[in-house]
């Protein structure tokens, strides 16, 4: 590629002088901006023709005194376009070593109107927060009097004007929140507390919560039970946009019509919570204008009753707890919205942890906690014969999917996946005999993996890595991996690797906050970090396994994308035995081989 070609490749205007002060050559662009405005052999002094009238002879000032001093000059200049306007372009001015000047000028219209509008957004913000408070304060008046009233011996007339007042006054308070909320969640100030959440507790929460509106419309909900999902959020907050996004499509469904609330997991160690009604659906404009404050889409014409603060705050939260919230309509048909929140791989417990550490009780289906004797997906959990799936629950004769339900021997996601009567059925799934809920897998009570008996620790995970030809997988059952990444798509590949080439059971997590529990649960047999994670440095979740008597007993290795050798050695030198290349591919995994094989502890 000549330099012909790359200054017609440039989208900013790049014009080379000779030492002569002649232009010799210039870009595609800079040919288009210039046009006919300079001579057909241009000088250096015929390109002051195209800036500010205003600013030419400071501008030539400025550069003759920046090129003097260090070759090179940089500033803001506003350079004429064709059609008389004046355009902000950054510019540079480099002499070359023959003399000459190479001249580049990037039109910053787009980045200067988007400074402008963050900052007017920021300005609205804070309008907003500061108005809310003024706000409160006479709100909380009114409301303390009315309820100082509410007590009086008064006539029924006047008890229900107070009661209206007290109604009133309670909607607005709600609705100062939301607009508050919103406004700290848009200035990056929101109070998100985010840890593992028991996603299908929520919904079934959300669900009963709603049953009073529910009712006088006809309106069925269903709840698709799926194995209980564990999901890294902030459980008030994700109570609160399900419970706004159930409520919306209640009162926009179709009278006497069903409302679906489903739970999936999805590729990249991620939970899908999905809430479909049967309304009028939405058309593409509807939709590009759903997540803007006190936008009702013309609701506001049907007497529904509502704010149009309810999805734009809920869309807020969801980004806020590292979640995507999606919507698809058809007008006519109905609406899905979808939550897509990081999952937590929960299957394990921690052998050192004490009874009643706070942190396997919530979620455990019994005494045990996950994948125990009593908990979920054991014999006394979901998916079980007393659990949901069996013949006195969820999926059970009647039910949506019938005895092809969830927790049944044909469970969900497999090959007939929602399809015909039975709904959500297939081979295989979820909660089947081969899936995760199965023995072997997650919930078994014998199941694989390191148990307090193994006998071979890392000894054991080496010789599964260095077992089969030319890194193809070797049988085993025992070897774990904990895998830290704030990448669903790199998660998701990283755990196919594994599995493909190694036969391991990866544990992925979602962030580095989370890493040193599930260390803790699964004792893996190595662990990946991924150079750059959401809340913290490779080096510092590498220091903080370090310091943690379990993590210091496990490599670690970082996958990195084009890391240089500087890089890789502080990377080393913060405790990764090794800096390993993204995408991994199976000869990578040649290092944690010869890794294991050398750093053997006697017992785990």
């Amino acid at each position: 590629m000549g330099p012909r070609t790359l200054l017609d490749a440039l989208t900013d205007l790049a014009v080379v002088v000779g030492a002569d002060g002649h232009v010799t050559d210039m870009g595609a662009a800079a040919q288009a901006f210039l046009a006919d405005r300079v001579p057909r052999d241009p000088h250096v002094t015929d390109l002051v023709e195209v800036v500010d009238p205003a600013f030419r002879v400071a501008l030539v000032e400025a550069v003759t005194a920046g090129l003097a001093h260090s070759d090179q000059w940089r500033g803001s200049v506003g350079l004429v376009t064709g059609s008389g306007a004046t355009a902000p372009h950054h510019v540079t001015v480099r002499r070359d070593p023959e003399g000459g000047l190479v001249v580049i000028a990037r039109d910053t219209s787009d980045s200067r109107a988007r400074e402008v509008a963050e900052n007017e957004s920021r300005a609205k913000d804070e309008l907003i927060a500061r108005l809310g408070h003024e706000l409160r304060t006479p709100l909380n008046a009114m409301l303390g009097f009315a309820q100082l009233l509410e007590l009086e011996p008064l006539s029924p007339d006047l008890h229900d004007d107070v009661e209206r007042i007290i109604t009133g006054g309670r909607h607005m308070q709600a609705l100062i929140d939301d607009v508050l909320d919103l406004a700290r969640l848009r200035a990056g100030r929101g109070d998100i507390s985010k840890g593992p959440v028991n996603v299908l507790d929520i919904v079934k929460g959300v669900v009963e919560l709603v049953e009073p509106l529910a009712a006088p419309r006809s309106i069925r909900r269903v709840i698709h039970p799926a194995e209980p999902l564990i999901a890294d959020a902030d459980r008030r907050r994700l109570w609160q946009v399900l419970l706004n996004l159930v409520g919306n499509a209640l009162k926009y469904g179709r009278e006497g019509g069903c409302v679906r609330v489903g739970v999936v997991p999805i590729t990249g160690s991620r939970i899908r919570i999905e809430v479909e009604d049967d309304g009028v659906g939405l058309s593409p404009r509807a939709i590009d204008r759903l997540f803007r404050p006190f936008e009702r889409l013309g609701a506001e014409r049907t007497g529904i009753e509502g704010s149009g603060l309810g999805l734009a705050l809920s869309h807020a939260l969801v980004t806020a707890m590292g979640g995507v919230l999606t919507v698809a309509s058809r007008h006519g048909v109905g609406s899905v919205f979808a939550v897509v929140l990081d999952a937590v791989d929960m299957r394990f417990e921690d052998p050192d942890a004490y009874d009643d550490d706070g942190f396997d009780q919530p979620y455990s289906g019994g005494s045990s906690g996950y994948g125990s004797s009593g908990g979920y997906g054991s014999s006394n959990g979901y998916g079980s014969s007393g659990g949901y799936g069996s013949s006195g629950g969820y999926g059970a004769s009647g039910g949506y999917g019938a005895s092809e339900g969830y927790g049944s021997s044909e469970g969900y996601g497999g090959a007939g996946d929602r399809t015909g009567t039975g709904s959500y059925t297939g081979a295989k799934g979820y909660g089947s005999t081969s899936g995760p809920a199965s023995a072997g897998a997650q919930g078994s009570a014998g199941g694989a993996g390191w148990s307090a008996g193994a006998a071979s620790g890392y000894s054991g995970a080496a010789a599964a890595l260095s077992g089969g030809s030319n890194g193809r997988r070797a049988p085993s059952d025992d070897l774990r991996v904990v895998h830290v990444s704030g990448d669903p798509a790199v998660r998701s590949a990283v755990a196919k690797v594994l599995a493909d080439t190694l036969g391991a059971d990866t544990v992925t997590v979602p962030r580095a906050g989370l890493a040193l529990d599930a260390v803790r649960r699964a004792r893996p047999a190595f662990v990946l970090i991924d150079q750059d994670l959401p809340d913290a440095s490779a080096p510092e979740l590498l220091a903080q396994l370090a310091a943690d008597p379990t993590g210091a007993a496990i490599p670690a290795f970082v996958l990195a994308e084009d890391a240089d050798s500087p890089e890789r050695t502080r990377l080393r030198r913060a405790g990764a035995v090794d800096v390993l290349d993204l995408p991994l591919v199976p000869a990578s995994l040649t290092t944690v081989t010869a890794a294991l094989t050398a750093t053997v502890p006697a017992h785990r």
